[in-house]
């Protein structure tokens, strides 16, 4: 039996947006039209009945509460107007990477990891590293996808040796591909792809091997390190396809930006991805 409160759930269920509500909530855009909501609502305090200015402001409320949005177009107001120190309030603007002492560029050329090229106009693996690192990336288990227990002890396994931090405080959990790792409840990093993840291990264990400094490193020199030479990786670790370079931007409800990506033509996995420079992204265009 339908009761009329069902009826009602039933027509607010109509008008809800899921897409821009609950979990896909997005808070600068909800704070951005609440203040539309509130600056409308003293407008017609002004001009009318201070009455009728509370039933708009409830009647915005509840659409915003149902949509996630009162203003359409709200989400290209955001990324167009909200400054990015603004969405970094909200959790949506681009992190800043962790400070780090050493310039990752100046200690993989003075430790001979990287070489100029050919052409003299790059760099990329200096010939012993990337036997060692091929070997290293070879011996990393295989994702089969079959035994999830497994492939979750070899990831948090992986990431003690990372990190140093004892395996019982971290977790690191993978999403859509994308991996985020957490000492506790605290994040302490993330991957493009386990591509990625597989060829930071593979070059930790070199590094470890090779390097007598490279255990005395902070974690956040470390990390720099590993990032800066996953961008000369030209052979996927998962599956030895070749690595290339793409261009593309990225799109959240608030923000957009060009970014220039690693992607494996093989198995599609990004290696790495950075954001463009402004000026280097309006130039290209």
């Amino acid at each position: 039996m339908t009761t009329s409160h069902d009826t009602r759930l039933g027509r607010l269920g109509r008008l809800r947006r899921p897409e821009y509500t609950g979990e896909n909530r997005c808070l600068p855009c909800t704070a951005v039209n609440v203040a539309i909501a509130v600056a409308a609502a003293a407008a017609i305090a002004v001009v009318a009945a201070i009455e009728l200015a509370a039933l708009a402001l409830v009647v915005s409320l509840a659409a915003i509460w149902l949509r996630g949005y009162l203003v359409p177009g709200t989400p290209e107001l955001t990324k167009r107007y909200l400054p990015e120190r603004v969405l970094r309030l909200f959790g949506k603007g681009r992190a800043a990477a962790p400070p780090a002492d050493v310039d990752p560029e100046t200690y993989l050329l003075d430790a001979d990891i990287l070489v100029e090229t050919a052409a003299g106009d790059d760099f990329a693996f200096a010939p012993e590293f990337a036997s060692a690192w091929r070997a290293a990336a070879t011996g990393e288990p295989r994702d089969t996808g079959v035994d999830g227990d497994r492939s979750d002890r070899d990831d948090v396994a992986a990431l003690t040796t990372l990190t140093g931090i004892d395996a019982d405080e971290l977790a690191i959990d993978w999403y859509e591909g994308v991996g985020f790792a957490y000492a506790g409840d605290e994040k302490i990093g993330h991957w493009e792809s386990r591509a990625a993840f597989r060829a930071d291990v593979a070059a930790d264990r070199v590094l470890t091997a090779t390097r007598g400094d490279w255990t005395t490193l902070a974690l956040a020199d470390r990390s720099a390190v590993l990032g800066a030479l996953r961008l000369f990786v030209d052979e996927c670790p998962s599956c030895a396809g070749e690595v290339g370079l793409e261009e593309r931007v990225v799109e959240s409800c608030c923000s957009s930006y060009d970014v220039v990506a690693g992607r494996c033509a093989g198995c599609d996995a990004r290696l790495f991805e950075l954001r463009l420079p402004e000026s280097v992204a309006a130039a290209a265009e």
